[in-house]
C-alpha cells in the first residue's frame, strides 16, 4: 500500500516554530534554576498540542546543555476529563495516558510504582537523570491530584532523579479563563511547580510566519531529505526559485483584508490550527492542480484561508458572535 504524504495524515508531522522555541527556552531556564516544573496557558487552536508533540519527539535537539549534549528525556500525556474520586483512579488515568497499562484500574500503590518505574526506566536507558513530562489539558488536575504528583516527585528525588512537569492549561472564550493563577496555590505547590507561568502565543508578525513557512521549504521532508514539502507538491516551481516563505507578505496582506471586511480588529497573530490548514490546502490541493504553477495568487490564498475556518476561529477568539460570512 502506498503511503500518504505526512501533510495528508492527521497529526502526521510537526514543525519547529518560534512559539515552540519560546516554550523550550522557558523550560530550560527553570530547569537551570532547579525548579520542578512550569506551566503554560492559552486558548484553543494556538498550537499547544503540536508544540508538546514536537518537543517530546525531538528532545535530543533542545533538551541539551551548552555543549549540545543531552541532559534528559521527555514524555507526554493528555489529562482526561471526568471526576476521579480516588488516588487509584488518578494513577490509572496517568498510566493509561502514558500507555503503561491495559488494566481498567490499578491499586494506588501499584499505579504509583508503575509511574515511578517508567521514569526510572526511561532515564536509565538514556543514561540521564532528568525527565521532562508534558501534561496537556492540565486544568483538569484537581488540588488533591497535585499532592499525588508531589508524592511521585519526592520518591524520584530520593532516587536521585529529576521529574520536571510542564503543565499546559487550556483557556477559551466559553467561560474557562486560565491565566497566571500562581497565587491560588499553597506555598509548597508554588515552590515545586509554579515558580513560572507563561502564555502560549500564536505565530505573531511577519518574521515568525515567514520562519514557520520556511520549515516547509527546508526542514520537513518526505520521502527523502532532498524533498521538502514545498518541493514535493510544486517541484518545478521550487527548483526555479519559488519558496512558500517568499509568499508570507502576500498571505499577511490577504489576512488583513479578510479581517477588515469581517469587521475584526487588525491583528498579525495567526493560530497554528488555521495556519497549517491554509498551508495544507495550498500545497496539497492548489499547487498540484494549477497548470504551470509558479506561485500562489491572492485569490488562491484567500480561498485557502476561508476553507481553513480562519474567520470562525477568529470570531471565537475575539469573543464575538459568528457572522454569516464566517459561519
Amino acid at each position: 500500500m502506498e503511503k500518504k504524504h505526512p501533510i495528508l495524515v492527521p497529526n502526521g508531522f510537526q514543525i519547529y516554530t518560534k512559539p515552540t522555541e519560546a516554550v523550550a527556552n522557558f523550560i530550560l531556564g527553570h530547569i537551570e534554576n532547579d525548579h520542578h516544573g512550569a506551566s503554560f496557558f492559552g486558548g484553543g487552536g494556538l498550537g499547544k498540542t503540536s508544540a508538546q508533540q514536537y518537543l517530546t519527539d525531538h528532545a535530543s535537539r533542545w533538551l541539551v546543555d551548552e555543549h549540545r549534549s543531552p541532559i534528559g528525556v521527555a514524555s507526554r500525556l493528555i489529562m482526561p476529563s471526568g471526576n476521579r474520586r480516588s488516588d487509584g483512579a488518578f494513577y490509572t488515568a496517568i498510566t493509561n495516558g502514558l500507555r503503561l497499562t491495559n488494566t481498567d484500574r490499578l491499586s494506588p500503590c501499584k499505579g504509583k510504582d508503575r509511574l515511578i518505574n517508567f521514569v526510572k526506566t526511561r532515564c536509565g536507558q538514556a543514561e540521564q537523570d532528568l525527565m521532562v513530562m508534558f501534561i496537556d489539558n492540565a486544568q483538569r488536575i484537581t488540588r488533591a491530584e497535585f499532592d499525588y504528583l508531589a508524592d511521585v516527585d519526592e520518591q524520584l528525588t530520593d532516587a536521585r532523579l529529576r521529574l520536571f512537569i510542564v503543565f499546559f492549561k487550556q483557556s477559551d472564550a466559553s467561560g474557562v479563563d486560565v491565566r497566571d493563577d500562581w497565587s491560588e496555590y499553597p506555598s509548597h505547590m508554588l515552590r515545586r511547580w509554579f515558580m513560572g507561568t507563561h502564555p502560549f502565543s500564536p505565530l505573531v508578525g511577519i518574521a515568525e510566519i515567514t520562519h514557520a513557512l520556511d520549515r516547509y521549504d527546508r526542514s520537513v521532508c518526505w520521502p527523502a531529505a532532498d524533498m521538502p514539502y514545498s518541493r514535493y507538491f510544486a517541484c518545478e516551481a521550487f527548483d526555479n526559485g519559488w519558496t512558500l516563505a517568499s509568499q508570507a507578505p502576500l498571505m499577511m496582506e490577504v489576512v488583513a483584508r479578510i479581517r477588515a471586511e469581517a469587521n475584526l480588529t487588525p491583528s498579525d497573530a495567526w493560530p497554528m490550527s488555521t495556519f497549517t490548514g491554509v498551508v495544507k490546502h495550498l500545497l496539497a490541493h492548489v499547487a498540484p492542480t494549477t497548470p504551470n504553477f509558479q506561485e500562489f495568487t491572492a485569490q488562491q490564498i484567500e480561498q485557502a484561508i476561508r476553507v481553513s475556518g480562519y474567520l470562525r476561529l477568529e470570531f471565537v477568539r475575539a469573543n464575538l458572535l459568528v457572522t454569516g460570512e464566517a459561519a
